[in-house]
């Protein structure tokens, strides 16, 4: 049967003593199912978060593991929606505001496909044994409808900007949430972040790439007109970092761009003319070029360029790059 009374809060009710056993009676038969505003979490709700917390981490791998998950699922889930290779945008700030909407839900499906959890009854997944919402923002403000009231949320936050992010639990409830939007959906009000159980705090995830390219170098390379022309003014203009594949597939603006690294007729043919080597995480001797020249450890699916002038570019080396791209027709990508 469901319950009329609110749950009692002292803060509401001043005059009730907290020994007194009508306020006893109160708390035992409501208290413990709502955090109240002074951010502290009752225990029956606290347990609750601590099951849900376990069996996300139990089947992620761990915290460590988690963290470096998450980070990647929201990386590729910005990257999917703004589709460099097929739209030519470069950036969050080139989507419309459906679109941004789209990456939380791109980042809720990768959660549960990567990880097996299953879908919710109602809600979003199953974790600990219950439904669970998940809720995602860039603004630091999540957005909570009806169905998700009563119920704990997986809160996830990222800035694009600085490329971080948190991911936390709180139990829901309307006492904590403002005034309805357009959409009948409420935001938390802030005193109530206090009641949030965080299970990764201003982490890091992988930037967007392109994004954090001068504009000038962007225009010199986006100028261009063949993608062979644009990934090869790329490594050009930009050597010593690591450049990620899907900076590599959004510069050349199709999905099969690797092939233009390729050495015949591709960009890294015209870059060795131009005294510049192309190193791949997928080739043992170019990451230990990249490793001991220049002291980046090449992640998978990432490149890099150098001068074959630079100082710390050694004979062995570069015979090691020759033998492996200019003599040896068998593709490393």
């Amino acid at each position: 049967m469901t319950k009329a009374l609110r749950p009692p809060n002292q803060d509401l009710f001043p005059h009730l003593d907290p020994e007194h056993d009508l306020y006893s009676v109160l708390k035992e038969e409501f208290a413990l199912e709502v955090p109240t505003k002074s951010g502290t979490i009752p225990d029956s709700v606290a347990a609750r978060m601590a099951t849900i917390r376990s069996d996300l981490l139990s089947k992620t791998g761990g915290l460590s593991a988690f963290t470096a998950a998450a980070g990647t699922i929201i990386r590729d889930a910005v990257d999917y929606v703004i589709d460099a290779p097929t739209l030519f945008r470069l950036s969050i700030d080139d989507l419309e505001p459906d679109e941004k909407t789209a990456i939380g839900k791109r980042i809720e499906r990768m959660l549960r496909f990567k990880f097996s959890i299953p879908r919710g009854d109602k809600l979003d997944i199953i974790l600990g044994g219950e439904d669970v919402d998940i809720k995602t923002t860039m603004t630091n403000k999540w957005m909570f409808s009806k169905s998700s009231w009563n119920h704990v949320n997986l809160l996830i936050a990222y800035d694009e900007g600085k490329a971080r992010f948190k991911v936390g639990l709180a139990f829901v409830v309307e006492d904590q949430l403002g005034a309805e939007n357009r959409d009948a959906k409420r935001t938390m009000r802030k005193p109530f972040y206090e009641t949030i159980t965080w299970i990764v705090e201003n982490a890091s995830y992988p930037p967007n790439f392109l994004a954090s390219l001068p504009a000038t170098v962007i225009k010199q390379v986006t100028s261009k007109k063949s993608p062979n022309e644009r990934v090869t003014a790329l490594f050009t203009l930009v050597q010593q970092t690591a450049i990620p594949r899907h900076a590599i597939c959004s510069i050349a603006n199709q999905q099969d761009s690797l092939k233009r690294l390729r050495r015949n007729g591709g960009a890294r043919e015209s870059l060795w003319e131009k005294g510049i080597l192309v190193l791949s995480s997928t080739s043992k001797a170019d990451k230990a070029i990249a490793q001991t020249a220049i002291g980046i450890n090449l992640r998978t699916g990432e490149f890099a360029s150098i001068s074959k002038n630079h100082p710390s570019l050694t004979a062995g080396m570069l015979k090691s790059y020759m033998e492996k791209h200019e003599h040896d027709n068998a593709s490393d990508l």
